[in-house]
């Protein structure tokens, strides 16, 4: 398994994880808007060192998912930073242990960094999170609306 920053992969491989993205993210959000998903994928994610920043997984060379770390998400809740947002498995390879392996990757990054706590909200995955050790802290409304589950992890 490796991982790399979005900064160090190739503009066709940074462009199957935009549309994986865009893809299954809109449906959940209608407002969502695929020229700023570029914008922020290709001019935030994939040239920054420090967070905001994003990683790609790949096994044997087959890109895997990824994630993104920021500084800011919650509209409502600026007093949390840094967070890992937008954590996504290929849906042919979940079930392998891979969602796991990618959050602590992203965990490592974080804490060589210098961070010692992260966030996360879900209102998809609650158990998994649980699962590698997340704790809750309080239901957070989404920015586009709806409520999710607002979670955190000393590293």
């Amino acid at each position: 398994m490796e991982i790399k920053k979005f900064c160090n992969i190739d503009s066709k491989t940074l462009d199957i994880i935009i549309n994986k993205h865009f893809s299954h993210w809109s449906k959940f959000n209608p407002m969502m808007d695929l020229n700023n998903t570029v914008n922020k994928f290709k001019n935030i994610y994939a040239v920054n060192s420090e967070v905001p920043f994003g990683i790609a997984m790949f096994d044997n060379n087959t890109l895997i998912g990824f994630c993104v770390f920021k500084k800011d998400n919650l509209k409502k809740h600026t007093e949390f930073s840094p967070w890992i947002d937008d954590v996504m498995i290929f849906d042919e390879f979940r079930g392998k242990g891979y969602g796991k392996k990618l959050i602590e990757k992203a965990l490592e990054t974080l804490c060589s960094l210098g961070y010692k706590k992260v966030y996360l909200w879900t209102d998809q995955a609650p158990e998994f999170y649980k699962k590698i050790g997340f704790q809750f802290l309080q239901i957070v409304e989404k920015n586009e609306g709806g409520f999710g589950e607002l979670y955190y992890k000393e590293i």
